[in-house]
């Protein structure tokens, strides 16, 4: 098995001297270069392919950003990481398009590791080069247009306020997951992963996500078709319709505070795949829905078109973003938990029957065919004994549905 290709960049030598000598044990798996400058680092890409990029932000002609930017242009299946002094702050929030992880130094040596081990690995997810290409290249997730101008219109208004500012945040799941990838980084060292906008909106502060939202434009308009458009809005509404279930039968089962809300994160999250290939790939999704209206199970329809079904490339974005552990396995596994089953309902399980219970993604809901939803891993739910258990899910979700 070949060895990764990872290229560290920093205008600072004793910083380039001191991340060789750190991670001068992981020789035998990285095959590890170091630039003193972008245009430098450029050079090297060149000459060969490398799977991650650790760049300092501040250095003199080329800085991080600009280097990072061209990056995602002329490599976009490379993983971008941003090594980045405490001081720097603003110079980070600036990479959000084009970082996928933030790191703050001093960085402890296994956190570094982790960050990059854990991205590469993430690739193993989905088999298609021009998949991960696509999503790596990715800047930001879509935002239904009448969310995005109102949160626009209402970070101009004197008497916004950051409780403002978060509730209009949490009606809109691209937002949401654009600011929690943000806030969860391994740059803000927080203790715990934070699940909800608000809380991301207190620790960045109200004139930092001003900035983000109104000068650095952390956020955009869905731009595609109106029929496109159509079904991102409601994919977004069915999506937190998913998270709300997911939330009520984690309760239910007698979760703590922690797992309910890590379930609804992930069935909030779920989708986020299907804004992905409505924003770039909107033809081949009509392509996947006939498919499906045809007889096709929306997944098998899925992996002949894309190579991967839309909870893949979810997940995948997920853990490029540094989402833990439990919410991208949650997505990956969304399709059929049977795969991994843990030997107790967890949140993985609460999340599958959470999209089973909502019906059909607006995405294929339209078409004449009764295998349009996610089907019921029924492997899965005997290994929990739990189908009496799920005549009490499927009131629950009626409960929410209705609510």
């Amino acid at each position: 098995m070949s060895r990764a290709r990872v290229i560290f960049v920093d205008d600072e030598p004793n910083v380039l001297s001191g991340l060789q000598r750190m991670l001068r044990h992981m020789r035998l798996e990285w095959e590890m270069r170091f630039a003193d400058s972008g245009e430098a680092a450029l050079r090297q890409m060149e000459e060969q392919h490398f799977d991650a990029i650790v760049s300092d932000m501040r250095m003199p002609g080329m800085d991080g950003m600009a280097l990072l930017s061209e990056v995602a242009k002329r490599h976009p299946a490379t993983v971008r990481v941003v090594l980045s002094g405490c001081s720097d702050a603003d110079s980070v929030m600036k990479t959000v398009g084009l970082a996928h992880q933030f790191l703050a130094k001093p960085c402890a040596p296994q956190v570094l590791v982790d960050v990059i081990r854990r991205a590469l690995e993430l690739e193993r997810i989905l088999g298609s080069e021009h998949l991960r290409s696509l999503l790596s290249g990715l800047a930001n997730l879509p935002t239904p247009p009448d969310t995005f101008y109102s949160l626009v219109a209402y970070m101009g208004r004197s008497d916004a306020s950051a409780n403002g500012v978060a509730e209009i945040i949490a009606r809109d799941v691209a937002m949401t997951a654009e600011l929690l990838k943000l806030t969860n980084s391994s740059y803000f060292s927080l203790s715990s992963r934070l699940t909800h906008p608000l809380q991301a909106v207190r620790i960045l502060g109200f004139e930092t996500v001003g900035a983000l939202v109104l000068r650095i434009g952390i956020f955009r308009s869905f731009k595609g078709l109106p029929a496109a458009g159509k079904l991102v809005e409601d994919t977004n509404r069915d999506s937190f319709l998913v998270g709300r279930i997911a939330r009520r039968i984690g309760k239910a089962e007698g979760f703590d505070i922690h797992g309910q809300e890590e379930a609804y994160c992930a069935g909030m999250l779920s989708s986020i795949g299907l804004l992905v290939l409505l924003d770039q790939r909107p033809q081949d999704v009509g392509s996947v829905k006939a498919a499906v209206a045809q007889g096709a199970n929306p997944l098998d329809a899925e992996m002949r078109v894309f190579g991967a079904t839309h909870f893949q490339l979810g997940a995948y974005l997920l853990g490029l973003w540094g989402f833990n552990k439990e919410v991208v396995e949650a997505v990956a596994l969304l399709g059929q938990p049977s795969v991994a089953p843990a030997p107790e309902l967890d949140v993985a399980g609460v999340v599958h029957f959470a999209r089973v219970l909502a019906g059909p993604s607006p995405v294929y809901a339209g078409v004449s065919s009764d295998s349009a939803g996610v089907p019921l891993d029924t492997r899965y739910l005997d290994h929990l004994g739990g189908r009496a258990r799920f005549e009490r899910w499927a009131a629950e979700a009626a409960a929410e549905s209705h609510r």
